[in-house]
């Protein structure tokens, strides 16, 4: 079994003892420590390299020459050589010691390294960051280099999140063993300030949006013992998207939920939402079998805005949406709103009464949910979004390129996950191959000639219907349905 020999010799260092504080050995002693490992990286490297070469099959590759690589570590920056191999069948270059340890071409960076930086800036920023990582490890890194690190693993998780996405859509996955009595998802979005917004007006154009979707089976206790009555979101499922549109952001959470869930196997199922209208019509085409919830939270703050500084209107219209009395609340602020004359006041009224009747079915879910006590009621987003969202990416002065607010959510949504560490040491180099059979396409002439029908038929198909609408395997029949309208 071939090994690597690291010898330690005694290190002798003269510090004079004039003016010396416990500080500034301290500091000498970290340096120390810093330079030994630098140099036992360096020999450990150059060892193994060393065996590779020996020990390579002989006659296939050819010993060209040493070349010299930087890559940064925990440990400091180091410069090593590894040995050149001219493959003799494909006359390309290999290098046997990048291949053992897995280090990636032009890869700068160790992935001990990289993790730490994506951790420290997925709650700091940048700038705070690179004080850290001069305080903890005494390493220099520009805002520039953090920025990109964090780029680049973003990138990484969002094109393992497409495979993923794309093997669920082939029902290549199985659900879970035990499958939960209720499933909650809950949806909603908020903007995030634009780099380079320039002189471009308008909400979508000064800002970005950030659309969160956050599923889970329950709530239970936070601690195990004592008094404290403080409850977490079982099995907690996060997910976070700037760059889709609204339609493939719901498409991605649904499959997702489906997969870790088996949203279409549960006996119930609900979706929270703060009452947008792209919620409300997505839900009947990705979230079909799901009971749609108004989040009481947002009910409320858009009746306390619409009548603001009329505390009793606000109790009494409260007091009847709790207990379910949609068509007297309806009928009262129609009545408002015939009677008073202020334009204004008349404006916002008449929104609450809109907000209200669109939400209707969602208001009355909400609220039969309320008075059952026996399951959740919607309302687990917004501390979400505050968590994962907020105290992140809305601090004063801050402001986000597309990709790089997707990179860094990618990476919080990975850690809010608890799926950090298997990122690391088993995702992220795990490739996902998706089996496809590709048959040839039936034409209408094949039609007329095989079968002797018409070249086009209309009839609808029975599982648009019925128990299996939500399952992934019919929404790719309505994508197939949609090509006629896209040709």
């Amino acid at each position: 079994m071939n090994t690597i020999t690291l010898e330690f010799k005694a290190v002798k260092v003269k510090i004079p003892t004039e003016g010396l504080t416990l500080e500034g050995l301290e500091q000498m002693v970290f340096d120390i420590r810093q330079e030994i490992g630098k140099i036992a990286l360096v020999k450990a490297l150059s060892e193994y390299d060393d065996i590779l070469r020996k020990n390579r099959i002989r006659g296939t590759l050819k010993n060209i020459s040493k070349k010299p690589k930087y890559i940064e570590t925990i440990v400091g920056n180091i410069q090593y050589k590894r040995t050149m191999f001219k493959d003799k069948q494909t006359k390309k270059a290999r290098y046997l010691l990048d291949e053992a340890l897995k280090i990636e071409r032009n890869q700068r960076m160790s992935l001990r390294m990289a993790q730490l930086i994506g951790l420290l800036a997925s709650v700091s920023p940048y700038r705070a960051v690179q004080e850290q990582l001069s305080r903890l490890l005494g390493l220099s890194y520009s805002h520039e280099a953090i920025r990109q690190s964090v780029i680049r693993e973003g990138r990484r998780i969002e094109e393992q999140e497409k495979r993923e996405h794309k093997k669920i859509k082939e029902l290549d996955y199985n659900l879970p063993q035990d499958l939960p009595e209720v499933v909650y998802n809950e949806i909603d979005a908020t903007y995030i300030r634009r780099q380079n917004k320039g002189k471009k007006r308008g909400r979508k154009q000064r800002h970005l949006e950030v659309k969160l979707g956050v599923g889970y089976t329950g709530k239970e206790p936070r601690y195990k013992g004592g008094k404290n009555k403080s409850r977490k979101l079982k099995q907690r499922l996060v997910y976070v998207d700037v760059k889709a549109d609204r339609n493939e952001f719901l498409d991605r959470f649904s499959c997702l939920s489906e997969k870790k869930f088996g949203l279409s196997a549960v006996k119930e199922s609900y979706l929270g939402a703060d009452g947008d209208s792209w919620i409300r019509e997505g839900k009947k085409e990705y979230f079909s079998r799901s009971t749609y919830l108004l989040c009481p939270f947002h009910l409320f703050r858009n009746l306390r805005q619409g009548l603001a500084g009329r505390k009793k209107w606000q109790q009494g219209l409260k007091k009847l949406l709790e207990k379910n009395k949609i068509e007297k609340v309806l009928s009262y602020l129609k009545r408002m709103i015939t009677r008073i004359k202020d334009p204004e006041l008349k404006e916002k009224i008449s929104s609450v009464y809109v907000y209200i009747r669109n939400n209707r079915e969602g208001i009355e879910a909400s609220m039969r949910v309320r008075m059952d006590k026996k399951t959740e009621s919607a309302g687990a987003i917004e501390p979400n979004i505050d968590k994962l969202i907020a105290h992140r990416f809305k601090r004063r002065g801050m402001s986000w390129s597309e990709q790089g607010a997707q990179s860094l959510l990618k990476i919080r949504q990975t850690i809010a996950n608890g799926e950090w560490e298997n990122w690391w040491y088993k995702e992220r180099g795990k490739k996902i191959e998706i089996k496809a059979i590709f048959k040839k396409t039936l034409t209408a002439a094949d039609m007329n000639k095989h079968h002797k029908i018409a070249p086009f038929i209309e009839a609808e198909l029975p599982c648009y219907r019925g128990p299996n609408q939500s399952k992934p395997w019919v929404g790719i029949l309505r994508d197939l349905t949609r090509v006629r309208q896209l040709l």
